[in-house]
């Protein structure tokens, strides 16, 4: 390889820490160095159906199923698609945590979320007992219902990442909740599940400065960057705390190669790229001065995109539910 030349996850390991975006136990393998491993109820439900997990389906089944009247207030469906024994298999590939998602039909609902918190703590325990509940985050969707349960779940000593975020006033409440992590969504979800559907504004300035305002603040919330759809976008982001990268794009990244030179150049994370330098109050005990600004942020943007994520994600949730119901059916 020419000097000039670089392998590219490698450039961006030098910049960001690099994370996994699947619970799939295979390229967890086949990518080693991933620090941390993450989920939605999207990738949990195209993980958990795959012919090759049918034993793992029955296990979970089973174990809820004995354990269900600890959780009276799930349903066994709901409790067997919590994604834990999933998570559970690519903890050895990975060095850092593994995140689970809160159930999404719960974003507006705080006491529900904390309860999922709390249960996957126990979960954990129940599952393996020598398992280190610092390697679990819970990811909650950066609702002021479920950052306010963040808040909470951080005074329990339980670890969250605010997901779903697309506007700085979701980033500035995360923060004052106390969540070790953000996931700024560079793209819309629905341009993941709709081919013909285009998002045209990209956030990618956005997690530059929602980093900024954490440094300038010192906030110990990291920003994890991700819904990136090319490599363009994820070298432009070299340098954010963290990158969240998808199967595909690891491992073309993996073979490809760039000039270094001009790959640091391309990177917004540079001393004179300049941000909306818009200073922002404190939101935390501030419920109705929060929600007017987010709600008018990009002219209501924000609160759209997320409003679609949640449907989307709630979509998947359900499909897994009705996935567990039909194999519990063929169990009795």
């Amino acid at each position: 390889m020419h000097e000039c030349q670089i392998n590219l996850l490698q450039y961006l390991r030098s910049k960001s820490q690099i994370d996994v975006d699947t619970f799939d136990v295979d390229t967890s393998a086949e990518i080693p160095g991933c620090v941390d491993a993450t989920s939605n109820q999207a990738e949990i439900y195209s993980e958990m159906i795959k012919p090759r997990h049918d034993d793992l389906v029955k296990e979970v089944l089973v174990f809820s199923a004995k354990f269900k009247s600890e959780f009276p207030a799930l349903r066994l469906e709901e409790l067997a698609f919590e994604a834990i024994r999933l998570a559970f298999l690519v903890i050895p590939n990975i060095t850092g945590a593994v995140h689970v998602m809160a159930n999404p039909c719960y974003s507006y609902h705080k006491e529900k979320v904390v309860e999922t918190g709390k249960r996957l703590h126990r979960i954990c325990d129940m599952l393996d007992p020598a398992f280190d509940t610092d390697r679990l985050v819970v990811k909650v969707a950066a609702t002021w219902e479920g950052l306010q349960a963040c808040r909470e779940l951080k005074r329990c000593g339980i670890k969250t990442l605010a997901t779903t975020v697309f506007t700085m006033e979701q980033a500035v409440l995360a923060g004052e909740a106390g969540c070790v992590s953000i996931s700024p969504f560079v793209h819309e979800v629905k341009v993941f599940f709709d081919e013909k559907y285009s998002d045209t504004n990209p956030l990618l300035s956005m997690c530059v400065q929602a980093q900024q305002f954490y440094k300038k603040r010192s906030m110990s919330t990291k920003v994890k960057a991700c819904a990136m759809i090319s490599l363009d976008e994820i070298l432009q982001l070299a340098g954010v705390d963290a990158l969240t990268i998808t199967t595909g794009d690891l491992k073309n990244l993996q073979k490809g190669t760039g000039c270094k030179c001009l790959n640091e150049s391309q990177s917004l994370f540079h001393d004179n790229y300049i941000t909306d330098s818009s200073d922002y109050p404190s939101y935390v005990d501030d419920e109705s001065t929060y929600r007017l600004e987010y709600s008018r942020s990009g002219q209501g943007a924000g609160q759209y995109k997320l409003t679609q994520a949640l449907a989307i994600f709630s979509d998947f949730q359900f499909k897994g539910e009705e996935f567990l119901k039909v194999h519990q059916q063929h169990l009795i």
